[in-house]
């Protein structure tokens, strides 16, 4: 069974799956992953709870996560290929679109100052709103997408300074 290295900001979990178990740092993960559309998004379920995530693999070995709005950005590597480095500080504070779609709502303006985490965009996609938040606390430095404007995977939505 492989074990994959995977680093989130400066925190390195391994990971390991067999037989479509998965084990976080040695322990039992009871959980379910399922596609939706064959195009990134995806169900997670835990016991009765259940989030839809949106995966996309970049290039080497970096995937791309959206999860409740939030972006997490992920190295992930195995033990004979070991992968270091915070890939989440390669475009601090960009926000990207994480799916082809329609900007609904950009809900700040350029030099309002933002927290980490706030709600800052709203993307429509396939007659779904996703809350697009902000990567990092700052000032809105840049709105590169108006609402009503089509964008697609990995666009520039908006770009904050970070404080």
């Amino acid at each position: 069974m492989p074990t994959y290295h995977v680093t989130i900001g400066q925190r390195e979990y391994q990971v390991q799956i067999a037989d479509g178990a998965p084990m976080l740092d040695g322990k039992a993960m009871p959980c379910q992953l399922a596609s939706i559309n064959g195009n990134g998004m995806h169900q997670l379920s835990r016991g009765n709870k259940s989030v839809e995530i949106y995966l996309n693999p970049l290039s080497d070995g970096t995937v791309e996560a959206y999860l409740d709005g939030r972006r997490i950005v992920a190295q992930v590597g195995t033990a004979a290929r070991r992968m270091r480095g915070n890939t989440a500080t390669d475009r601090p504070g960009e926000l990207l679109a994480p799916m082809p779609g329609l900007i609904a709502e950009v809900l700040v303006q350029e030099g309002e100052s933002v927290e980490g985490g706030q709600v800052i965009a709203v993307e429509e996609s396939m007659k779904m709103q996703m809350q697009l938040r902000a990567p990092c606390a700052g000032h809105i430095s840049r709105i590169a997408a108006q609402p009503g404007a089509q964008v697609d995977k990995g666009s520039l939505v908006l770009r904050i300074s970070p404080a």
